[in-house]
Parts: C-alpha cells; structure tokens; sequence
C-alpha cells in the first residue's frame, strides 16, 4: 500500500487495518505530497507505530508508484476543515 499519510487520519487506520490480515506481512509506502504537513520521517514514524503495519519504506524519488491510496482521503479532510472553519485558511 501507498500513501502520503500527511496528516495520518482515522481513516488511514481503517483502509490499513482493512487490508492486513492474518499470515500476512503489510509493507507501506510513504509517498511524498505537493506540500506535506509533517516530515516523511515522521509521517514513515507514526504508519509504522500502528500495530497492523510490518514494514515502512520511503518512496524515492525515481521509483514508479501506484498512486497514493489516501489522495481522495486527504482531499475530503481538507474540504471538512474548510467548511467547518467557514474557508478561513482554504487553499
């Protein structure tokens, strides 16, 4: 899996917990946003805390990804913050 986890949100942990499974050994991606709101270390640091996750690794770069999982989950989170505050600070 793939993800910008910037902020790591509720929803992460429900996609992730989802696909981890008994036998199984889970491998995130951290993937890099336009404008991260955490360091990709410390965003690889708190995937790597949960407990259904086995393995974090940084997206280079170079390397080719499948697209970030929770681009649609970090674009909803935004739009309820921004409604929520009434647009103060909407990008």
């Amino acid at each position: 899996m793939a993800g910008h986890f910037d902020p790591l949100l509720a929803e992460h942990v429900r996609l992730l917990r989802r696909h981890s499974g008994p036998n199984q050994k889970l491998v995130v991606e951290i993937t890099n946003p336009s404008q991260p709101l955490l360091p990709e270390k410390a965003r690889a640091e708190l995937v790597a805390a949960l407990e259904m996750v086995d393995y974090v690794v940084l997206k280079s770069s170079g390397s080719p990804s499948t697209g970030a999982l929770d681009s649609g989950i970090t674009e909803r989170f935004i739009q309820q913050v921004s409604r929520r505050h009434g647009g103060e600070g909407a990008a």
